[in-house]
Parts: structure tokens; sequence; C-alpha cells
């Protein structure tokens, strides 16, 4: 009876854990879809100078995410829990929240007051008078005060495992944001209307995911904000969360000084190509994210548990098909990294400027995306020294790094700095968080497996792919039919080649559901 129950139990805890990673995947193919859909048309109807402007507002809000101070990981983590009961989990959130408003009042107050400074001592544009610039910082001050109130409540779902509501508000909050502010500025291309409609968006947004959230934790939707920190729960959570803080300072420096260079040392347009690459480079790590969020909670339940060999398991599955998916989406953004940009943006004259940089930061995400599994596992068991001992000597490279590099080289330099640093910090993580939790052999099954492998038969792949096609054709769409044919065939053959086992009995699943 008992050996049932518990083999229902993880039926049900797999089955939950498809679900929540096609969600995700379903949630993360919106965020890709939003980048290739929008920004282009920003640029047609707004011009690439207010482009510029967003991208320096996309540049405060990633230096502002370093508030969040780790309390959304913290809050996922401790509902993610099994010894954590409703009643305890009720006080952690509300704790938390507690914290979380003042520290989204500092954020709104803190870009409000600087916004002059801000305008008139950094930005370098002709398109906009200092005072403008101002004014389009007082505004976004509160759209990225209550992006941070946003992605708290959302973590607090992602912990309880309710990513499909999580994904749902993700996606209605992108709809409202990004997509229907195209209709406001077709008529009226105006940039100040433009952040106006983003941060009423946001703030709805923040509102409706805190009364989901109440009615999870307590029956009942609420827009109670009561301030209390209970003395017992911050105790416990402090060190952890203090530690998750140290991260994120280090991480908005190590992520964000590349841009804070560009833009202080260069003109403002130059930040603007430089983001429209990352924009498309950051797609390889969000399509690693969905996997990560649905793993997340299942790593923190098998460790709690004890149940170790499980996790191990877990990790080596999914860490050869996260690395079969990241080194196939880089080799197609590096290899045809004009065609893509031409064929997003539709502008000619963007594409060399662009176009250089794609390859460099595609390689950095990828370094990136290949952390974000084994840093899982880490947060699962509460670990962040090696993040911290890490990001610390980094800083030692990009603090100095990009502002010389972008000094003497522009923005290209930057980029190479960035680079460089991603590729070290990731061999060194990988090899000590494996040391610690996951105990494998270092080099033939990650390093060979996971990383020289794919990436090995991925650019392999993609350079034939771009010697039989000629992609330099005036149709858009055919390029990008192209480049996505070769993206999946790189994954399927990649798959094939790496993961034999498993793709047979995928295809054996395939074709008993074809016989009945």
């Amino acid at each position: 009876m008992y050996l049932w129950w518990s083999s229902g139990k993880v039926y049900k805890r797999k089955s939950l854990m498809k679900k929540n990673i096609l969600a995700n995947f379903i949630g993360k193919f919106w965020s890709i879809l939003s980048s290739f859909l929008f920004i282009p048309l920003y640029i047609k109807y707004l011009g690439f100078d207010s482009y510029s402007v967003i991208s320096f507002t996309l540049l405060i809000a990633g230096v502002m995410a370093v508030l969040d101070a780790g309390l959304t990981a913290t809050l996922s983590r401790e509902f993610a829990r099994n010894d954590n009961d409703d009643e305890q989990k009720i006080k952690i959130f509300k704790t938390l929240e507690t914290i979380y408003l003042l520290v989204t009042g500092f954020s709104v107050l803190a870009i409000f007051l600087c916004s002059n400074i801000i305008a008139e001592k950094w930005i370098e544009t002709s398109a906009y008078t200092s005072k403008e610039v101002a004014l389009f910082l007082k505004i976004i001050s509160f759209d990225i005060g209550f992006q941070l109130l946003f992605r708290f409540y959302l973590g607090g779902l992602l912990g309880l495992e309710k990513q499909v509501k999580a994904n749902f508000y993700q996606i209605g909050w992108g709809v409202l944001r990004n997509a229907l502010v195209v209709i406001l500025i077709m008529v009226v291309p105006n940039l100040l209307y433009f952040f106006i409609w983003q941060s009423l968006a946001t703030i709805l947004f923040s509102l409706v995911v805190k009364l989901s959230l109440e009615k999870e934790l307590t029956g009942k939707r609420s827009l109670n904000f009561s301030l209390k920190i209970e003395k017992s729960v911050y105790k416990r959570i402090w060190k952890f969360a203090g530690s998750m803080l140290l991260i994120a300072l280090v991480g908005a420096v190590n992520t964000q000084m590349d841009k804070i260079a560009i833009s202080k040392l260069l003109s403002l347009e130059s930040l603007g190509y430089y983001t429209l690459a990352i924009s498309l480079a950051q797609c390889i790590v969000v399509v690693v994210n969905p996997i990560a969020l649905a793993v997340l909670p299942r790593f923190t339940a098998l460790y709690s548990e004890g149940r170790e060999g499980e996790a191990i398991q877990l990790f080596n599955k999914i860490g050869i098909v996260v690395s079969i998916v990241v080194f196939a989406c880089m080799a197609n953004l590096s290899l045809f990294s004009k065609e893509i940009i031409w064929a997003w943006t539709g502008q000619k004259d963007l594409v060399d400027q662009a176009a250089v940089f794609l390859p460099v930061l595609s390689l950095s995400m990828t370094m990136l995306a290949l952390c974000v599994l084994p840093y899982q596992v880490a947060i699962a068991n509460g670990y962040t020294k090696l993040n911290n001992y890490l990001g610390l000597i980094s800083m030692v490279i990009t603090f100095p790094g990009y502002w010389i590099a972008t000094k003497y080289f522009g923005a290209i330099g930057a980029a190479y700095v960035f680079c460089f640093v991603q590729i070290l910090t990731t061999f060194f993580y990988v090899y000590f968080i494996n040391r610690k939790f996951i105990k494998n052999n270092i080099f033939t099954q990650v390093y060979l497996k996971q990383f020289i492998l794919p990436l090995t038969i991925a650019l392999s792949l993609v350079f034939f792919f771009s010697n039989i096609s000629n992609l330099m054709e005036e149709n858009r769409i055919l390029i990008f039919i192209s480049i996505g044919v070769s993206t999946l065939l790189t994954i399927l053959i990649s798959s094939l080649i790496l993961m034999p086992s498993e793709c047979k009995s995928a295809f054996l699943k395939i074709k008993k559901i074809i016989n009945v």
C-alpha cells in the first residue's frame, strides 16, 4: 500500500514538473517573441534615438534590480521547502513583503530624485533635452519600482509550483505593457506616452498578482499591506537573503557595468546598438530559464528530503538537454548574425553597427546559461558562498576592464571583457558545484559531454547549413524560416548523437500513440 502511494506521489511530482516546464516554456517563448516583434516596432514608430533612451532605462532597471536583495529567491525557496507549513509560509511572506515594500519605495524615490542629475551629467543625446529625459526618468521610476514588486509576487507563485498561473500573469503583463503600447505609439508616436503606458501596466499587474498570491496562501484575495516583520522569520532567513543580496550586488556590477561604461564614455546611440545585440543574445538564457524555474522547487524538495541520488539523476538528464539547446542557439546567432539583425529590424543601416557584437555576446550568454542549472542546485541547498567569492574576484577584472576596454576599443571592447569573464567564471563555478553536490566526473560527464561535444557538433552543423543556404535575400520571412530550420535541425541531430537512448524512447512513445 505504501509503495503504491509513494509511487503515485512521485508520478504526480514528475507530472507537475513537466507541466511547469511546459508553462515556463510558453511564458519564455512569449518573452522571446516579444523582443522579436516589438523592439523593431518601437524603432520604426519612435525612431532609433528614442530606442536608445529606452535602452538607458533598461540599464537603470538592471542596476536597480540589485535592490531585490535576494528576497524573491528567498521567498521562492522558503515556499518550496517541504518543512514549512501553511502558517509559517504566511509569516514568511508578510515579513518579506514588508521589507520589499520598503525596497520598492526606496527605488522609486532614488530614481525620481536623481533624474535631473542623471539627465544632465550622464546622458549624451541630441534627440531630447535634459528636461525631457529627466521627466522620462521620473515616470519610469514607478515602472521600475513596481517591476520589483511584480517579480516578487511572481516568485511566490513559482515557489508554490504555480508556474502555469505565474506565466499567465507574466504573458498578460507583457501583452498590456509591451504589445498594446504599439497601438498607442502608432497613433501618437510620443516617448512620454510610451513610458506612462508601461508604468501604469506594471502597477496594475503588480496588484493583480498580489491578489492571486494572497488567494493561494490565505484562501481569500486581499490588497492588505500589513507592515510587519516577524523576528523569528528574519533570524531564519537573514543569512541566506544577505548572501543573495551580495550575489545581486556583484551581479549588477558584472552584468551592467559594460552598459554603464558605454553610456558614459560613448554616445547613447552606441548603447542602443549594443543593447539591440544583447536583446537577441539574451534569448539563449531565456530558453533555459523555464527549465530552471520548474526544477528549482523539485531540487529543493529532493535535497530537503535527503534524496541526493534522485537530484543528481535529474541534474544529469536536464543538463545535457540544456547544453544541446543553448549551443544550437549560440551557433545560429553567431554564424547568422547579420542575417538575423536585418531580418529582425528590417533596417540595413543597423546591421553593421549591431551585428559585430552578436557572436561575442552570444558566447557570453551561453556561458551564463550553462551556470543556470548548477546555480539552481546551489540555491536548493542554500549555498551561496561560491557565487559571492567568484563574483567578488571577477570584479577585479570587470570594474577596471570595462572602462579601459571601452575607452580604447569602443563598445566591442566591453563585449570582449564580458565574454572573457563569463567563460572563466563558468568553468570554475561548474567545477566547484559539481564537486560539492553532483559528484560527476567533471571532465567526461560535464566538460566533454555537456560543453565540448555539443559546441563542436552545433558549430559544425550550422557552418554546414550556412554554406548551403543563401540567406542574404530580401525576403525577411524566408530568412527567419531558414534560420529556424537550421536551429531545429541542429538540436535534433545533436540530440540523436548525444542522447540516443532518450530519443529512441521518445520515438517509441510517438509510434505507440500513432498505432493506437
